[in-house]
């Protein structure tokens, strides 16, 4: 319905449709057509069916208004359906939950389908219904997808790909499938559809290629027609006179010119651009168009009734999957590659930003199990890479290695989706019974997941005994128990699982979600010196758990990462007890998740609340003018025409703001950005800092201090800040970008090191070289997908060392970034050449230092000896000196 929205048909209306999930409940809030309470009379159905046991209704003026709007603008094929869709199988379903008999619904049907064409064309899905209300508008109902069915996610028996089933051969023998499925045969399944960002992409690659090959034939056409023509001209010049054969000659000559006339050219291009399009370009576009109805259970099929439907339909099982197989071939691999290589975008900083990248590529977030297989792949590659070079001398070492920070948020988001799916069956079991005391259910299942072990009881009672004497009593805890919610009104109390309980059902969803064996969390050697367990983000995967149930915590530094106590010895439930490390106090609020029809992009669901401390999902305003603005602006900013950029990127802003009636909107915020960046290159700092720093306070509004783009702002303004000579402030800000990085995507994050080696620059260059030092270091200690970048790193260590004194330290850090060049560049490259010359002189001032120090040590000695010698002589001559005087002193005379 969003896609529907968003083109702005203006005969086509939607209802405003709201998601809403609390408490592990899912609403669909609905706007009522109008006219459809008051009887038959106020509204027509013009397409489609309202029963499933009912034949499909077609207007051919609601057809066509689908032809134009989904056909053209989502590629959506019309094509024939049976008129009664369900098999004979699912009517004999429905007729057993149905008080009629089945004779009765025959009878109904039959009737119904007299006179019918056994078949309807449907532009849409089978689902698809069109009113006609009582304000005399035509609504869209029930648009359940606007692409076909995953062909990945189907069983091969069923017509799939069967990628799955052949990857499950392959790793049965390596690796742990306790928790993936044999088969694909699940019902949520049936709805795990491709993206229309997958649809518009392979359009885009089969419509290149196709012009590619038709410019190449017809490129080969005059070629061949010229070569024909002048082979003609040659023999009819012996034959005929010379003024015939001139006039001849000038027909080829022609034909060349014609062919190589700059209007084809500019025709060509056009085609290429989009811009103009034949007849025949024309066709083969529409025949790209997928049907969105393929691999849907509980059809009936048209064998017997249009051979040529049928034929068509086999035809668009094959188109859906090769679409399948773009993702699993092309997609998938190159973007691994990209990471890897860090081209084309930036690593995502959390799970939010990940969803977005994805959902623009095409792909579907199922496939993050994929995607973390082949990271996996390649960190072995890199591991394999560096035990080559320690056994052969001359093998050159790849200078890009995966980033381990992929990896972990790949895992990071798939155990949050897992925990969430996990969380809310816990909620709604028994009758929702948990929802009399949310607070005990998540509080534990929190605690398990943010833990690697559980306490004994020992251990317990050590902790308990070293706690503040604020710490929650019973009463405190029994207070958060709600009264006339779930249940059913009995009174069995929920259940409180137990750390490995709650990580089963975690790693079965997982296994059954994205079809992958975690490798970083829940180990069962999780000790210290364990490098995988040590990768486990904790931090950023309770921030995102949090953001995807609507759970609020209490400000505090807890102490994950250790053991846990779940349920403190009532796992029978009835009463809340206090669990470990996060406490049911801990919990201040669950916000229900909304996410509607009109959501301006974005991941959709978002906290719902009274107040502006929650996130709100911003609508999607349909303003052309705007839009245009925005786009012209960006066409002018990059043909460095920038006084019209900025007034276009301003106007578009203005368009926004007078909409809406305030600037916090994500459109807003891109303008912002943009005017920034035209003002920074039009060298005005202070005026692009002043937009830079609106934009960021429009990005914390809307998504909250941690959200991804505040992390851009805080990078964009800081680069403007610096450059324009506002150094503290340019630090402070990127200070804060390291913040927001670690606590969103974990220590391991591979824009880490860079900024923290731009730091250690900027105190060397104002002549701070402990603080660069400080730096440096810690930018060494950060893992980069860059081996270039740790040689940049050391080089700079080593300068900083010498610059110090610390000559033999230098000596030690250059002859690191010496031996990365020589593996990566060879010993021929200047950077290796000047890295050996540096390390000699580094080696050469050590060994004067050395030399000096030496020097310096023996005459500190020598000093040292001969100042106890002189104080041994003075003592001496003190103790002479007293031996004297007592001989001189006369003695008294005795008295009688």
């Amino acid at each position: 319905m969003g896609a529907l929205f968003k083109l702005d048909i203006p005969e086509l209306h939607t209802l405003a449709t709201v998601l809403v999930d609390y408490l592990g409940t899912r609403l669909v809030c609905q706007s009522v057509v109008p006219g459809i309470l008051h009887g038959e009379r106020t509204h027509t159905l013009l397409y489609g069916a309202v029963e499933a046991t009912s034949p499909l209704v077609w207007d051919k003026e609601m057809h066509d208004l689908l032809e134009t709007s989904l056909g053209k603008g989502l590629m959506v094929a019309t094509r024939p359906v049976p008129t009664l869709p369900l098999s004979d199988e699912r009517m004999s379903e429905i007729e057993k939950l149905k008080t009629v008999a089945l004779e009765a619904i025959n009878k109904d049907g039959e009737e119904k389908t007299e006179g019918k064409s056994p078949t309807t064309n449907i532009c849409g899905p089978i689902e698809v219904k069109a009113i006609r209300g009582s304000d005399q508008r035509k609504y869209v109902l029930d648009l359940t997808r606007l692409t076909p069915r995953d062909a990945n996610w189907v069983p091969k028996s069923e017509g799939g790909t069967g990628v799955w089933e052949t990857e499950s051969e392959k790793t049965s023998a390596t690796k742990a499938q306790k928790y993936i499925p044999s088969s694909l045969d699940d019902n949520e399944w049936s709805m795990a559809v491709l993206r229309p960002e997958l649809t518009s992409s392979l359009t885009h690659k089969k419509m290149t290629e196709w012009f590619q090959n038709k410019a190449k034939s017809e490129e080969k056409e005059t070629t061949s027609k010229s070569e024909s023509s002048e082979k003609t001209s040659e023999e009819e010049t012996e034959s005929k006179e010379e003024g015939d054969s001139d006039a001849k000659k000038s027909s080829p000559e022609d034909a060349l010119e014609d062919a190589s006339k700059p209007e084809d050219a500019g025709e060509s291009d056009d085609v290429l651009s989009g811009k103009k399009l034949s007849t025949e370009d024309e066709e083969y576009l529409q025949s790209l168009r997928l049907n969105v109805n393929v691999f849907i259970p509980h059809i009936k099929s048209l064998e017997g009734v249009d051979a040529t439907a049928v034929e068509q339909f086999k035809n668009d099982e094959e188109r859906a999957r090769e679409a399948a197989l773009f993702i699993w071939n092309d997609l998938l691999p190159t973007l691994t590659k990209e990471m890897k290589d860090n081209s084309g975008h930036e690593i995502p900083v959390d799970g939010k930003s990940l969803t977005e990248m994805l959902h623009q590529k095409g792909i579907n977030c199922r496939y993050i199990g994929r995607l973390a297989q082949l990271a996996q792949e390649e960190e072995a590659k890199d591991r394999q890479a560096e035990k080559t070079i320690q056994s052969e001398k001359n093998a050159k070492l790849p200078r890009r290695i995966m980033p381990l920070c992929w990896l972990e948020m790949l895992e990071c988001e798939m155990v949050a989706r897992a925990a969430k799916h996990v969380i809310d069956r816990y909620l709604t079991e028994n009758g929702g019974v948990a929802a009399t005391q949310p607070a005990q259910t998540i509080a534990s299942f929190l605690s398990a997941l943010m833990s690697t072990g559980e306490e004994s009881a020992a251990e317990t009672e050590v902790r308990t005994g070293k706690q503040n004497r604020d710490s929650p009593d019973e009463d405190a805890l029994n207070a958060l128990t709600l009264s006339g919610v779930g249940g059913n009104g009995d009174a069995v109390p929920p259940h409180v699982r137990s750390r490995s309980e709650v990580w089963e059902d975690i790693e079965q969803e997982v296994g059954r979600r994205f079809r992958y064996v975690l490798t970083l969390y829940n180990r069962s050697t999780q000790n210290s010196k364990d490098e995988a367990s040590s990768r486990a983000l904790f931090i950023p995967l309770l921030r995102r758990v949090c953001q995807r149930t609507g759970v609020r915590l209490g400000a505090k530094n807890y102490p994950i990462g250790g053991k846990c106590i779940c349920n403190g010895g009532n796992s029978g439930g009835g009463r809340i007890t206090a669990s470990y490390p996060i406490s049911p106090v801990d919990i201040l609020d669950i916000l229900p998740l909304m996410k509607h029809s009109a959501a301006y992009g974005g991941e959709g669901f978002v906290p719902c609340a009274f107040g502006a401390s929650s996130g709100s999902s911003s609508l999607h305003i349909l303003l052309p003018d705007a839009k245009a603005a925005f786009e012209s602006a960006h066409v002018h900013w990059t043909a460095r025409a920038l006084p019209q950029a900025l007034d276009l990127a301003q106007e578009a802003a203005s368009l926004y703001q007078r909409v809406i009636d305030t600037p916090l909107h994500a459109s807003v915020a891109r303008c912002l950005d943009l005017t920034a960046v035209v003002l920074f290159q039009a060298k005005e700092p202070e005026l692009a800092a002043a937009n830079a720093a609106r934009a960021l306070a429009v990005a914390v509004q809307l998504g909250g201090f941690d959200c991804s783009e505040a992390v851009t702002a805080h990078t964009t303004l800081s680069h403007i800040l610096i450059s324009s000579g506002g150094l503290a402030g340019g630090v402070k800000h990127l200070r804060a970008a390291i913040y927001l990085m670690e606590l969103m995507a974990g220590p391991h994050h591979a824009e880490l090191s860079n900024i923290y080696h731009k730091l250690g620059s900027m105190y060397y260059e104002i002549g701070s070289g402990i603080n660069a030092l400080r730096f440096y270091q810690e930018a060494s200690n950060r893992k980069t997908c860059d081996r270039m970048l740790e040689g940049m790193i050391s080089k700079s260590t080593a300068l900083v060392l010498a610059a110090l004194g610390e000559f033999k330290a230098a000596y030690e850090s250059e002859k690191v970034a010496y031996g990365i060049y020589r593996l990566i560049l060879g010993e021929e490259h200047d950077l290796t050449r000047n890295s050996a010359n540096t390390l000699k002189q580094f080696m050469k001032l050590a060994v004067d230092k050395g030399t000096q120090l030496v020097a310096e040590d023996k005459k500190r000695r020598e000093k040292q000896a001969a100042d106890a010698i002189a104080s041994q002589l003075e003592a001496d001559e003190a103790l002479e000196e007293e031996k004297k005087k007592k001989k001189k002193k006369p003695k008294k005379k005795k008295k009688n």
